[in-house]
């Protein structure tokens, strides 16, 4: 099931890099962390870039962002060295594979969760609609107010907790799923981390769901499995 799964996303690399008059190691997975904006690739005489479309007028036409273009060469040799840095610590891969299992063996403590907050979430409409009728049957105003009041206030703090709990479960569920591949491919890509061409790399940031955040000199990097926040301040331009 791997291997049909790696050839799929390896042919679809290679075709997308056909369609491509540059390569871009990092394209779909450089952001600006200020307004969410992917980076594009751009040659200016010959040298490659990651522009970024949040200064254009077409693409910000109200509030623009004040991000830099970044020399591609520059940011692709900082990101892969981070990668490398990481999938070349077994301790650190390990304890982020169990963080990665443990999120997945929570799904069913969560779902839990979630169906106590939805009967509670019940229990608060059966309440409201009882306060109704005793606001028809004529009881004191400011006693239906205040338990009305509280019972919203319950309400509010009981969606916000409903609504952290599914991203939570969310999470998880992608963590159940991605899991057994992941494992297996970092085996792999570890077997042979220095011999890696540009469409396993690119396989790489994919599988490991990279996101590169900028924000001014600050390069931040995401993803399945976490890498430190760095500064950098040479390779804008």
């Amino acid at each position: 099931m791997f291997q049909t799964t790696q050839m799929q996303l390896e042919l679809n690399y290679k075709k997308a890099k056909r369609n491509t008059k540059q390569p871009y190691l990092l394209r779909g997975h450089l952001y600006c962390r200020q307004c969410g904006h992917v980076y594009c690739g751009h040659v200016d005489r010959t040298i490659r870039y990651y522009r970024f479309p949040g200064k254009l007028r077409i693409t910000a036409p109200v509030g623009r962002c004040h991000n830099s273009n970044w020399r591609a060469d520059k940011i692709e040799a900082f990101v892969w060295k981070e990668i490398e840095r990481i999938l070349d610590d077994p301790e650190f891969i390990a304890t982020a594979i169990e963080k990665q299992r443990y999120d997945a063996n929570n799904v069913s403590i969560l779902e839990t969760e979630l169906q106590q907050i939805d009967r509670q979430l019940n229990a608060l409409a059966r309440e409201q609609k009882q306060l109704l009728q005793w606001a028809l049957k004529g009881f004191p105003e400011e006693t239906v107010e205040a338990e009305n009041k509280h019972i919203n206030e319950n309400r509010s703090n009981l969606d916000a907790k409903k609504a952290e709990l599914e991203l939570q479960m969310k999470e998880s569920r992608e963590a159940t799923v991605s899991l057994p591949k992941l494992e297996e491919y970092i085996q792999l890509v570890c077997q042979k981390l220095t011999n890696l061409d540009f469409d396993m790399k690119r396989l790489a940031l994919d599988m490991l769901n990279i996101k590169v955040w900028i924000d001014g000199s600050s390069v931040e990097i995401t993803g399945t499995i976490p890498v430190e926040d760095s500064e950098v301040v040479t390779t804008s331009s």
